[in-house]
């Protein structure tokens, strides 16, 4: 009997599988024909489907639809905000995926919006909008509350705004992390992210004179970033100007 029922157990868990991921197909299907409307309805179903609910892949399709949709010129108005809607999925893709597979198979989608992040805030920095780049800087934090570009870009924008303190907690958080964390598995966005957060924060410093912790930070990415001709530029400035 306790045979039967193991047996019975398994047939379960292996049928209600295939049939998750069947039903992912038509998901996939949605996506390779373009129609980014209807990939986000169905994604955004299935979010709220008993068996499916807590499974990160449909919050990559919404995510994926709500980026694509975000490009397109005369979409409905209700899309307006797609974009930041689609980093919204993103973050709730990463805690539904417990052990990283689905963040590992969509690794190049998720560095695609980082890189779209990193253009907005390089942009807003440029124009010295930083309280308009403390928006996009904090949706960084949808990749991860424990992430070092995040904390060291946040500093940036926090000190630019005049909240002094804070940014030095950011800043020492940021080197707590970036000193435990791995950068050989960062992607090209974090890297950039990164190179972008220590360069700024050591920017702001050096124009207020603490010309010292300007060039501490700048060390801390040295060992990770010296053969990098972008960063050797930032080094330069910062370091031997």
């Amino acid at each position: 009997m306790k045979n039967l029922l193991t047996l019975v157990f398994t047939l379960f868990v292996a049928t209600s599988t295939m049939f998750s991921q069947e039903d992912y197909q038509d998901l996939l299907i949605i996506k390779a024909d373009g129609d980014w409307e209807e990939l986000i309805k169905k994604s955004e179903r299935y979010t709220f489907k008993s068996g499916s609910e807590d499974d990160a892949i449909p919050y990559y399709y919404m995510a994926y639809g709500l980026y694509k949709i975000s490009f397109v010129g005369d979409r409905d108005e209700k899309y307006d905000n797609a974009f930041k809607d689609a980093l919204t999925a993103t973050g709730k893709m990463m805690k539904k995926d417990k052990n990283g597979e689905v963040q590992e198979k969509y690794a190049e989608f998720i560095n695609e919006l980082k890189m779209n992040l990193l253009e907005l805030i390089q942009n807003e920095f440029g124009n010295d909008e930083y309280r308009r780049a403390f928006g996009w800087v904090m949706r960084l934090y949808k990749f991860g509350r424990n992430y070092p570009q995040a904390k060291y870009l946040e500093g940036v924008c926090r000190y630019r705004n005049t909240d002094k303190s804070t940014a030095r907690l950011k800043w020492k958080e940021g080197k707590e992390l970036l000193e435990s964390s791995e950068p050989n598995s960062w992607g090209e966005a974090d890297k950039k992210l990164m190179m972008l957060g220590l360069y700024e924060s050591a920017k702001v410093l050096k124009e207020s004179r603490q010309t010292d912790t300007a060039k501490d930070i700048m060390n801390l990415g040295a060992p990770y970033f010296e053969d990098n001709e972008q960063w050797q530029e930032y080094y330069d400035e910062i370091v031997n100007s």
